[in-house]
């Protein structure tokens, strides 16, 4: 392959592959989550979550394989958690107004049982 045109196969064919390989389900909730990453602090705000990672609009790139730590309140919860994170892939959006966004799937590393439980009775609530 040549061109522009091939890498941007590859890139579909790698989501693709990411895709298929979830093992829980995603959940569309617009959470604001604060990172850190790259010696960066950063605002987030998550497209989808599931058990196993998330969906996250960033206003700071990042490559895949970068570590982060994300710190987040669950709704009902009476304390921030930090879920240290892996990414997983990267887009890049220009958002027309001369604001570039980027979408970044990541991988939670670990998640501790409270924050499990939690995610657990957000996601009972959004089905």
């Amino acid at each position: 392959m040549t061109g522009g045109n091939g890498s941007a196969k590859i890139r579909s064919i790698k989501m693709a592959q990411a895709v298929e390989q979830r093992v829980h389900l995603r959940f569309k909730y617009p959470l604001k989550v604060s990172g850190i990453g790259e010696y960066q602090v950063f605002e987030a705000r998550a497209e989808n979550l599931s058990l196993s990672g998330a969906c996250l609009w960033s206003p700071v790139a990042f490559s895949p394989g970068k570590s982060l730590g994300l710190i987040l309140k669950l709704p009902g919860a009476g304390k921030f958690l930090v879920i240290p994170a892996e990414v997983v892939w990267s887009r890049a959006f220009n958002s027309g107004s001369g604001e570039d966004r980027r979408q970044i799937g990541i991988k939670y590393l670990y998640l501790s049982p409270d924050l499990e439980d939690g995610f657990k009775e957000l996601f009972k609530v959004l089905r």
